[in-house]
């Protein structure tokens, strides 16, 4: 089948203008970008993101899905699996089943993933609706595994608190790049240490907080 020369040419602009939103909010801060500047930016006319998108929030939403789909998917699964089991999860199996996926995506995107991971981390504490939209309820599905890990725990006390803690860990991972010696050996690695150094203390924590 053929795909129409016009179609290829909109996905292609909507890829751009994704892109270099994604670029923008990232480094600026989405509150801070207009979307004048992302038309700009990306080289097209003022109406761009308006015609293909229609508002600033839609065009979050999609920069969200582009990085973030194939994160929330493998979350999704993980945690189907976790629920499952006949057992409930331990804390070490909760917490990797939530934070794996995000070593992945940055060991097949590094700089993209980066600027997606300080784009989430800027709209989650406000609850920004995009989200939502692109999360699918997973967040509850979520939850719902994390009160079988901990069930004499008080359902609205944990939930707030395991939102607090997941935060810190993607805060701290968003800036992986900024902390450490860079002359340690390869970025890869030293990336995955880092990793692995938030995901252990946040599986201490977690039991901490709720054991």
């Amino acid at each position: 089948m053929t795909v129409p020369k016009q179609n290829r040419q909109g996905d292609a602009t909507r890829a751009r203008l994704v892109k270099t939103a994604e670029r923008l909010f990232a480094a600026d801060g989405v509150d801070a970008v207009s979307l004048r500047a992302v038309n700009a930016a990306a080289g097209l006319g003022p109406s761009s993101v308006h015609y293909h998108f229609g508002t600033k929030d839609d065009l979050l939403a999609a920069v969200l899905l582009d990085m973030g789909a194939a994160v929330r998917d493998r979350i999704r699964a993980n945690v189907d699996a976790l629920a499952a089991a006949p057992q409930p999860p331990s804390v070490e199996s909760l917490v990797r089943a939530v934070t794996d996926p995000y070593r992945d995506l940055l060991l097949r995107h590094r700089t993209r993933g980066m600027r997606w991971l300080k784009i989430v981390t800027q709209i989650a504490p406000q609850g920004h609706p995009a989200l939502d939209t692109a999360e699918q309820h997973l967040r509850d599905r979520l939850l719902t595994q994390v009160r079988r890990t901990f069930p004499d725990t008080d359902a609205a006390r944990l939930d707030a608190r395991w939102a607090v803690a997941l935060m810190g860990f993607l805060q701290a991972l968003s800036r992986a790049d900024d902390w450490g010696p860079r002359d340690s050996g390869p970025a890869e690695d030293r990336l995955m240490a880092f990793y692995e150094d938030q995901v252990v203390f946040l599986i201490g924590g977690v039991g901490l907080l709720f054991g």
